[in-house]
Formats: C-alpha cells, sequence, structure tokens
C-alpha cells in the first residue's frame, strides 16, 4: 500500500483538473481497507462517495460537452473549490495526516 505522503501529494494536485481528479478517485477507492492507514473507515466510505459523484457529475459534463481538450476554465468554475474541501476532508482520516508534512 501506497505511503500517506503519497496521497497527501497526490491529493494536493487532485482538484487541478477533471483528469487529475479521476484519478484520485480512482486511486483512494479502497484505502479504507488500510486499517493502518484510515483512521474511520466508515467516514473514508462516506466521504469517498462524494468525491466519487463529483467526479462522475465532472466527466459526464466534460463528455457532454464533446470531450474538449482543454476544460480547465469550466472544471475551475463549476467544481474546482469542492474537489479541494473533499480531498482535504478525505486525507484528514489518514492515520498520520497530520504527520506526513504535506
Amino acid at each position: 500500500m501506497a505511503s500517506a505522503k503519497y496521497f497527501r501529494t497526490l491529493g494536493e494536485r487532485a482538484s487541478e483538473d477533471v483528469f487529475a481528479w479521476a484519478a484520485f478517485v480512482a486511486q483512494t477507492e479502497f484505502l479504507w481497507q488500510d486499517t493502518a492507514s484510515v483512521k474511520d473507515a466508515v467516514a473514508w466510505q462516506r466521504t469517498w462517495f462524494e468525491l466519487e459523484m463529483l467526479n462522475g457529475l465532472a466527466l459526464a459534463q466534460w463528455e457532454d460537452e464533446g470531450k474538449p481538450i482543454n476544460w480547465s476554465c469550466r472544471w475551475n468554475i463549476g467544481y474546482r473549490q469542492e474537489a479541494t474541501a473533499l480531498a482535504n476532508e478525505l486525507l484528514e482520516l489518514l492515520c498520520d495526516a497530520k504527520s506526513s508534512g504535506g
């Protein structure tokens, strides 16, 4: 299993664009099963579900708009702020989130 530092770095970059977000959501889906890394598996799953919902909405809109190469303006206006907050909320559930120095 990757370290908390790895996931913190991934999380810090997750809200940069829809593709970074989709990768972060995919890579954190099953992390709740690692009891050495996650403080509260139930809270992790609940928060991760919110990440997945945002991911689905963003990807659906991106696809509906023809999968443009540069979708950053739409992402920044419609999704980035919530993505940042959700990533931070999820990362707070890591056992060593405070000590990873992110």
